[in-house]
C-alpha cells in the first residue's frame, strides 16, 4: 500500500521499564493474533503525553511509574500492519517504577501477558517494525 492511502495518523507513548539488565513487555491482542511491545498506547485528545505514559502502564501492567528522559520517537514513515490506512508515531520515554508488582497474566483486557525479556530473547518475539526501529536504536540498547 502506498504512502497516499494513508488518512488517519495515530501517536503512541511507551514506557521503557529496565531491571536486572532485562525490560518489560507486553504481549498485545491485535486483530491478526498477538504482538510484542512495550507498555503504553495511543495519546488521547486532550492528554498530555506524559500522563498518558503513566496512564496506560498502571493500566496495562499494574505498575505505577515515574516518567523519565524521552528515549526516542519514529525516524521514517511507518505504515500500521494492522490498519494500513493509519500511519504510526511512536514516543518512547525512560519509566522508573515507583509501586506495583507486574500483573505477569495480563489485564484482562488489551494485554495477554506481560513478561520480562532480555535482549536476546528480543528476536523470538513478533514485534511490529515501528518498534523493531526503537529496538536497534542506541538509545535502547544503551539500557541493557
Amino acid at each position: 500500500m502506498s504512502t497516499t492511502s494513508v488518512n488517519k495518523f495515530r501517536i503512541a507513548i511507551y514506557g521503557v521499564l529496565v531491571e536486572g539488565g532485562k525490560v518489560l513487555l507486553t504481549d498485545t491482542r491485535v486483530p491478526s493474533g498477538i504482538i510484542t511491545n512495550f507498555p503504553g498506547g495511543g495519546l488521547e485528545l486532550g492528554e498530555a503525553p506524559l500522563e498518558a505514559i503513566a496512564r496506560e502502564f498502571k493500566e496495562e501492567t499494574g505498575v505505577t511509574v515515574r516518567v523519565g528522559e524521552l528515549l526516542f520517537c519514529s525516524q521514517k514513515f511507518q505504515q500500521n500492519p494492522e490498519y494500513p490506512r493509519e500511519q504510526l508515531m511512536h514516543i518512547y520515554y525512560r519509566v522508573y517504577r515507583e509501586q506495583g508488582q507486574v500483573m505477569l497474566s495480563g489485564n484482562n483486557d488489551d494485554v495477554a501477558s506481560a513478561s520480562w525479556v532480555a535482549y536476546a530473547e528480543l528476536p523470538e518475539k513478533r514485534i511490529l517494525e515501528v518498534d523493531q526501529e526503537f529496538l536497534v536504536h542506541e538509545s535502547f540498547q544503551a539500557l541493557l
